[in-house]
């Protein structure tokens, strides 16, 4: 049996990124579409295991990664406590794995992680540096993890960077409120911090957890917050999170119809499309991502509006 084969991979493609402890006795299933249309599976051997149960976890998975199918079901990460942890998991089966979740990443330990890959040769496994120690709130710190990616080449390997929410408001001594957004809190800062450190460099970063996962209502309205802000793929905690992150990734007719007509070939330089201005030069990467999502995702219909040029 032959690893899955390198196909480019869109950050986009991660949608709702469900986190699963890896003690539980459920991995191959919950790997293999117990919950339809899961989009990306995290297995998690850090924060959600117990250290002492860290070895039943690393058998859990030595047992199941084996039984995943290479085609279908989620894309399937390993979240990896430690160096010596993603050492233990570089000896497993991980034909049917996409990668890694690299926790509590900073300039200062992300090496240690990537020549464990290298070492390793298995090129075909992306890695998401999370984003949740006390430098993930100076930017200082994290531009150097930024130059410290592009010096050593490891652009390529990083699929995108996790902001580590619950973990950075630990770091300030606070828990966020139900009903709130992440962008009505202490960390809207942060985020845009964030944004602005990695996004210009095409780096890609995704948004964490809502925990209060009976409350759809303000999870969809962060949902559309992470878009304004160019957040792709949503980390969630309970099943049924999933439906609201998959409607929320689905694209507005009008968006879509803006987004070819900002691609055309023979795009006015400026037009106007549903009441706004659309200029190629400035609105090229966001039609990109509109594309992208409405194949992902879908489309969601609404009243078509008349088009006007000038």
């Amino acid at each position: 049996m032959t690893p899955l084969p390198p196909t480019p991979l869109s950050p986009w493609q991660l949608g709702a990124s469900l986190y699963a402890p890896a003690t539980r006795p459920d991995l191959v299933a919950l790997g293999s579409g117990k919950h339809a249309n899961l989009t990306s599976l995290i297995y998690c051997t850090e924060d959600a295991v117990r250290e002492a149960d860290v070895p039943l976890a690393l058998d859990n998975l030595r047992r199941a990664l084996p039984e995943l199918p290479l085609t279908g079901g989620p894309l399937r990460f390993i979240r990896a406590r430690t160096p010596d942890v993603l050492a233990q998991l570089l000896t497993m089966n991980l034909n049917a794995v996409t990668g890694f979740v690299l926790p509590k990443i900073h300039d200062g330990n992300l090496g240690e992680y990537l020549r464990l890959l290298e070492r390793s040769g298995l090129d075909h496994l992306k890695v998401m540096p999370t984003l949740e120690t006390r430098e993930a709130l100076s930017e200082t710190r994290m531009t150097l993890l930024r130059d410290l990616i592009f010096m050593e080449g490891w652009q390529s390997r990083v699929l995108s960077l996790r902001i580590g929410g619950n973990d950075l408001l630990n770091a300030l001594g606070v828990r966020r409120a139900p009903g709130r957004t992440l962008y009505e809190g202490p960390l809207e800062r942060t985020v845009s911090m964030l944004v602005g450190v990695f996004k210009p460099y095409g780096l890609s970063l995704s948004s964490p957890v809502y925990e209060v996962y009976s409350d759809p209502g303000t999870l969809a309205r962060e949902v559309q917050q992470d878009l304004e802000y160019g957040l792709c793929g949503k980390t969630i905690i309970h099943p049924a999170q999933l439906p609201v992150v998959l409607e929320g990734y689905r694209v507005p007719e009008t968006e879509l119809l803006e987004a070819r007509a900002i691609l055309a070939p023979d795009a006015p330089a400026v037009f106007t499309m549903h009441g706004r201005m659309c200029e190629p030069a400035t609105h090229t990467r966001w039609a990109q991502d509109i594309l992208t999502r409405a194949e992902l995702y879908g489309v969601s219909l609404v009243p078509e509006a008349e088009a006007l040029h000038f």
